[in-house]
């Protein structure tokens, strides 16, 4: 009995730690998610999109910027405040050559006004939260959100070189109740290690 409840337990805090580990994406930029706007685009900025995202290629040039919609808008980030009041995460994969460039990405309201505005680079610095998960910390008034009323987003390059860059998805950490299951998770354990102890 001992032997399976240990393991229960070992399975347990295992899921909570892979879980606690993770990133919920909040929107993707895939073909049928997201339409790109030709009057918010660089018109000299090629790109291509795909249901994997949006590629750029062979090169962006300082102040190229993309942006658009998402077809599902208005969406709603309310629920994820706190942790967007800090960071967010934008899904880069490099396909080509790094430029080592700056990045602004801006979220709009679903009315097209700007609401945050988050800063980061192509190289990430600190410790990224999932593989390609690149952290953006925010850098304008986060007041101005509306975010049960997310309508599209747009990306400005502040560097230029081969990008050879696909950008995915923007993500945030795991919700609060990921957090509770693991610490409920190492209650058990300690619990169990304790009692063992007793015994």
């Amino acid at each position: 009995m001992k032997t399976i409840t240990s393991g229960i337990l070992a399975i347990m805090l295992t899921l909570s730690l892979a879980q606690a580990q993770g990133y919920i994406d909040l929107a993707d930029f895939g073909s049928g998610s997201y339409t790109v706007d030709a009057g918010a685009t660089t018109p000299t900025l090629s790109y291509t999109q795909s249901l994997l995202g949006i590629t750029f290629s062979p090169t962006v040039a300082l102040a190229d910027t993309l942006g658009g919609t998402w077809n599902s808008a208005p969406l709603n980030w309310s629920s994820y405040s706190a942790n967007l009041a800090n960071t967010i995460y934008l899904k880069v994969v490099f396909t080509g050559a790094n430029p080592l460039s700056p990045m602004v990405l801006n979220i709009f309201n679903g009315d097209f006004t700007q609401s945050l505005q988050y800063e980061g680079t192509s190289i990430p610095i600190g410790e990224v939260i999932g593989a390609n998960y690149l952290p953006f910390t925010l850098s304008g008034a986060f007041t101005s959100a509306i975010l049960g009323d997310v309508g599209g987003a747009q990306i400005t390059w502040g560097g230029s070189g081969a990008a050879g860059v696909r950008v995915e998805a923007v993500a945030t950490i795991p919700e609060p109740s990921t957090y509770a299951l693991l610490g409920l998770a190492g209650l058990a354990l300690a619990g169990y290690t304790v009692r063992r102890r007793r015994a």
